[in-house]
């Protein structure tokens, strides 16, 4: 059985783009473009991983990340920010486990996702 990451941006084309990468590595993957989203589909689904963006309509990836954090069964997940902010001190206080830049540090993202989940 595939690890299972829920990938979590507004933008359908970024979404893809990760979606295909990870997939290519046997990981299933699910979408979601909103943090509202995220939250009901991390409930329903609970992922091996979520890769989150910060700007989003509604609430935004610094706070989906805080109410993950802060609920008991969920405070161990692990989550990568991806996001083209550069505002790491932000995201790593929100209790991000990682950071990566979407213009510079895609292709490095299954790599990434490879060490959090132990593999």
């Amino acid at each position: 059985m595939s690890e299972r990451i829920l990938v979590v941006d507004d933008s359908k084309l970024v979404t893809d783009i990760v979606k295909m990468r990870l997939e290519m590595y046997g990981y299933a993957v699910d979408l979601a473009y909103s943090g509202e989203e995220a939250l009901q589909k991390i409930g329903d689904l609970t992922p091996d991983l979520v890769v989150l963006d910060v700007q989003m309509p509604g609430i935004d990836g610094y706070e989906v990340c805080r109410q993950l954090r802060s609920n008991p069964l969920f405070e161990e997940l692990p989550i990568i920010m991806l996001t083209s902010m550069d505002d790491k001190r932000a995201g790593f206080e929100a209790g991000v486990d990682d950071y990566l830049n979407k213009d510079l540090d895609l292709l490095d993202l299954p790599n990434r996702v490879k060490l959090l989940l132990g593999m």
